[in-house]
């Protein structure tokens, strides 16, 4: 049903990880990694129309044009915040919530939040949206699922598909670089806190076992 392929940023990493220093936050004190997500007062917490602005031009990608909106429910004078009566059903919906969503850089990844392997050392586009497919209410989200869009191999298929994010060719040069840009990456995030050594060198094995599109998983 969806448009694109699925993500696959994986978050079992992070997961092992943030669970360690919770765990020593709890028994030792240590304090946790410092917050890290998008803000509005640091320009990486924006609207859907400045998302969409920032986010490259890929062939054959929609952006999404609207949000799950959320309006403030009137259940009738007899209902507030701490619950009641309810005498108004279906509820009046009256003012609507601002939302915002996180900003992506030119490679249409989000610049705020903890960015794992698969965004440090991208081959591909992961966003967590995804539209429906022509056939399935095209102009919807499609559910919760994210999108995983593979770059181009070379500069020559990039330009030929009128793609504006860099190709792996041009971030790389070759698999020695891809294989370097991971091992960077775990070194940066096992410092920060955010990927356990163990996980840091199964990427880095991986990554040297990748194919000619560096397609990889760790887990």
């Amino acid at each position: 049903m969806c448009e694109s392929p699925t993500q696959g940023n994986g978050w079992a990493p992070t997961l092992r990880a943030l669970l360690v220093a919770l765990d020593e936050w709890a028994d030792q004190g240590i304090a946790p990694p410092p917050n890290n997500y998008p803000r509005l007062e640091e320009g990486t917490l924006v609207s859907v129309d400045e998302a969409r602005a920032a986010f490259p031009k890929i062939p054959g990608v929609r952006f999404p044009v609207a949000l799950n909106e959320l309006y403030l429910p009137d259940f009738g004078p007899d209902f507030g915040s701490t619950g009641g009566r309810l005498t108004k059903l279906p509820p009046i919906f009256g003012a609507r919530y601002r939302q915002f969503v996180p900003k992506p850089d030119r490679d249409g990844l989000d610049i705020a939040g903890i960015r794992p392997v698969e965004v440090a050392a991208p081959i591909a586009t992961v966003t967590g949206w995804n539209m429906r497919a022509v056939g399935h209410r095209p102009t919807d989200l499609c559910a919760t699922n994210g999108s995983f869009i593979p770059f181009a191999k070379t500069r020559a298929d990039r330009q030929a598909n009128n793609d504006t994010r860099p190709s792996l060719e041009e971030r790389y040069g070759n698999r020695t670089g891809f294989v370097r840009a991971v091992d960077e990456a775990t070194r940066r995030l096992v410092k920060e806190r955010f990927l356990l050594q163990e996980d840091a060198d199964r990427y880095v094995q991986a990554a040297r076992e990748s194919d000619e599109s560096y397609q990889t998983q760790a887990r």
